[in-house]
């Protein structure tokens, strides 16, 4: 007898631990919101949460998503909030106050109507986060906590009836378990089947059930937030200095292929493949790239070879300005920069300055660039090119920025060549997409910028807010420079979301620090611009990149910091769905 009350303590003690854990786990998702506002959130989202993690990875990515809209239901969330401490704080107060005073069992006040307040109060506490931020992984975590209180109040029932005896059972009778009224519902539990099963096996099977109800739940309710959804944006006109009068045939006939998983741009003999350094994916790198290196005195020598009818290829990699120890995307993990910034670090060297690796390369009879990549045995390397460049240059302006270098006849050029090779298939490993096409930068003379006020709370709060960051984007020569490198205008439109800055302390506590995440969205616009934004809508996304900006700095002062390429390691589609989630 005592073996088996000591087994039967034991396993009492488990469950408690177990269901504790499971409450604390609970509330600490539930408090995203408030984890979000404190200095170290950069720490708990890349060290304890890893939301970056789970975003990286397309099985998990919707965990990160909003499945409610922000402030789904105005300011009735944060009231919840409010109520829910409130009455927690109350319930808590009465029954240690029984316990200071030993006056036994509770039940006046909140304990009149309900056996369990607290719950009551932890529930709309919960609920309240819910509507007001409410992520996918806190409505999943809003439906466990939720199981595990109701067993929770089962286990606490069980005590008291144990330690009260008599005077609990009448108490429960005439009070209701955790909804004012809901002891109105006990005769229907007499219709309800009981499976014969062991009470581990019971918990399972609800706990499964529950599941299974919370994710039903979560497709109805992104169903139709989807079909319901309205995205409110603004739209400005941003100066590019182009041409008025675009001329594309000064440009050379350039076209872009894909071949063994590499995607390149190419003018008769000269390609430049999109990688492997993510900044050479943006909209329009590869293209300025080709365009500039027939200009080049520097390396008008090498490529003379080009001049020469049926001659040899150049192969032109875009590799970071300074040479990586090991293949991969340099700097295309998401939360790897510093605590708390969102998307990929920023680079050291500038979004303009990359290291070009050009290869000289023999074709067989009949074979093109694209069999280069296809088929090692139709091309032999003769010889290299490695040349520091800064595509921020003026145009006037040799963009070879440092000493060119051409390595002799015991260059490993197959070695070189294999390991860019390692470095593309990484990135593409990570994310990779669809070539965005032919995209010649500098040709618009304007384009239209379009804001969406969101998923900053400010911006749809404050319609002033929204309309100061666009004017500063549109102000700003830094965000110009860059929407014309790109390549906008020529039926590609930038369509930009704010969100936390670099900082998100200060974007929360003192002057805003944000971050642009701009979208390059091939679109004509036959539509409107809402087209962009209905499910299903053919809007391919080319390219993207975060700009940011810091608001302590004064107009007319540029407000733009920094700008950081989203290179092929990430999918612009999930982060797109992302944004439009909190809507």
């Amino acid at each position: 007898m005592d073996t088996a009350q000591g087994v039967s303590g034991k396993r009492g003690a488990l469950a408690r631990a177990a269901g504790a854990a499971l409450k604390v786990l609970g509330l600490f998702l539930i408090l995203e919101p408030v984890w979000m506002l404190l200095p170290f959130a950069g720490f708990l989202y890349g060290s304890v949460m890893q939301i970056d993690t789970l975003a990286r990875n397309p099985a998990t990515a919707w965990l990160t998503h909003f499945v409610l809209p922000v402030l789904a239901l105005g300011w009735v969330g944060p009231l919840l909030v409010v109520v829910g401490l409130a009455v927690f704080l109350v319930g808590a107060g009465q029954v240690y106050r029984a316990r200071i005073r030993r006056s036994g069992l509770v039940t006046q006040g909140l304990y009149r109507f309900v056996r369990h307040p607290q719950y009551v109060a932890l529930s709309l506490f919960g609920l309240g986060i819910l509507l007001t931020w409410g992520r996918a992984i806190t409505f999943l975590a809003f439906c466990v906590m939720m199981f595990v209180y109701y067993y929770l109040a089962r286990s606490e029932e069980r005590n008291c009836l144990r330690l009260f005896g008599r005077a609990y059972e009448e108490y429960r009778e005439s009070t209701s378990f955790i909804l004012p009224g809901d002891r109105r519902l006990r005769p229907l539990r007499a219709y309800l089947p009981r499976l014969p099963l062991a009470a581990p096996l019971r918990v399972a099977g609800a706990f499964v059930a529950t599941m299974a109800l919370c994710l039903a739940l979560l497709w109805l309710i992104d169903a139709a937030k989807t079909a319901v959804r309205t995205v409110p944006y603004l739209t400005a006109t941003v100066p590019l200095g182009g041409a008025e009068q675009p001329k594309a045939a000064e440009a050379p006939a350039m076209a872009s292929g894909e071949a063994a998983g590499v995607s390149f741009v190419h003018a008769g003999r000269l390609a430049v493949v999109r990688g492997p350094y993510r900044n050479a994916w943006q909209t329009g790198f590869a293209e300025r790239v080709l365009l500039r290196l027939r200009q080049s005195e520097a390396l008008g020598s090498f490529l003379a070879f080009l001049d020469e009818p049926n001659g040899d290829a150049a192969i032109v990699f875009c590799s970071p300005y300074e040479r990586p120890d090991q293949p991969g995307t340099p700097g295309g993990q998401a939360g790897s920069g510093e605590a708390g910034r969102r998307g990929p670090p920023a680079d050291p060297q500038g979004p303009d300055r990359v290291r070009l690796i050009v290869l000289r390369c023999r074709l067989a009879a009949g074979a093109s660039v694209a069999d280069a990549f296809a088929d090692k045995g139709k091309r032999q390397i003769r010889g290299a090119c490695i040349a520091p460049v800064d595509l921020g240059r003026a145009d006037g302006e040799d963009f070879v920025d440092g000493q060119v270098l051409r390595p002799g006849p015991g260059f490993p050029g197959e070695e070189r060549w294999d390991f860019l090779m390692q470095q593309l298939a990484a990135g593409a490993g990570a994310g990779r997409r669809r070539d965005p096409g032919v995209v010649v930068p500098g040709l618009a003379p304007r384009a239209t910028l379009v804001l969406v006020k969101a998923p900053i709370l400010r911006t749809r709060l404050e319609p002033a807010f929204a309309q100061e960051i666009l004017d500063r984007l549109t102000e700003s020569e830094t965000f110009c420079r860059r929407l014309r490198a790109a390549g906008v205008g020529e039926g590609v439109v930038p369509v930009a979301f704010p969100t936390p800055g670099p900082d998100w302390y200060h974007e929360h506590h003192g002057t805003p620090q944000i971050s642009v995440c701009v979208f390059l969205v091939r679109w004509r616009g036959e539509e409107g611009f809402e087209g962009l934004f209905r499910p299903g809508a053919s809007r391919p996304l080319v390219a993207a990149f975060f700009a940011d900006m810091e608001f302590a700095i004064e107009r007319p002062k540029d407000s733009i910091t920094g700008v950081r390429i989203i290179g092929p390691w990430r999918d612009l589609e999930e982060r797109w769905r992302f944004f439009l989630s909190g809507l």
